[in-house]
């Protein structure tokens, strides 16, 4: 399997998926436009990471929580996401999150450890994907992943945006049902 160009991928625009996280989490356009530029970065590092013939997995964690979201969000357009994957990366490009069974085989191999080497561990596990990600994607995408990301979105945060736009959302349905029955008075 050869990686596709990732120029190329980056091209790709989906107007509907920007559209609707916006309405979801109140971002602006530009972050939105940003975010799924992010999520197409990362599907493509997947495909690298796969071409490559790499045996570690890529992980999403709480820091990439935002790139996560808008993966959702584009797979929901399941029409538009397969041919998206097929187009690119010849074949579909599964989201497998972690389940119950793994993270307790992941704990369970670390209770035995101290904390410096629970650590070690931890930071050996994610210090490949962070040189991948700057090697492959730079320094300003691993800043803004890593550094930038955590900062702006976090599962808490995430909600809360998401709260916050459903309550404009609701209020502003609110408004306009009150200036229509103004009129009718």
């Amino acid at each position: 399997m050869k990686a596709p160009d990732k120029q190329e991928i980056l091209k790709y625009q989906n107007q509907d998926v920007i559209d609707r996280f916006i309405k979801i989490y109140g971002v602006t356009e530009e972050q939105a436009q940003q975010i799924f530029t992010d999520v197409k970065l990362w599907l493509w590092m997947a495909c690298k990471v796969r071409a490559e013939g790499i045996d570690k997995p890529l992980v999403i964690d709480t820091a990439l929580v935002v790139i996560d979201e808008m993966w959702h969000n584009f797979m929901l357009f399941t029409r538009d996401y397969t041919q998206f994957c097929e187009r690119y990366f010849g074949t579909y490009m599964h989201h497998s999150p972690n389940t119950k069974p793994k993270i307790a085989e992941e704990k369970a191999s670390m209770e035995e450890l101290s904390l410096k080497e629970k650590r070690e561990l931890l930071m050996d596990k994610k210090r490949w994907q962070y040189e991948f990600v700057y090697d492959h994607l730079g320094r300003d995408a691993f800043i803004r992943w890593y550094k930038t990301y955590p900062g702006l979105y976090t599962p808490h945060s995430l909600a809360e945006m998401a709260l916050e736009a459903e309550q404009q959302r609701v209020d502003d349905k609110q408004a306009q049902l009150e200036a229509a029955m103004a009129k009718v008075a």
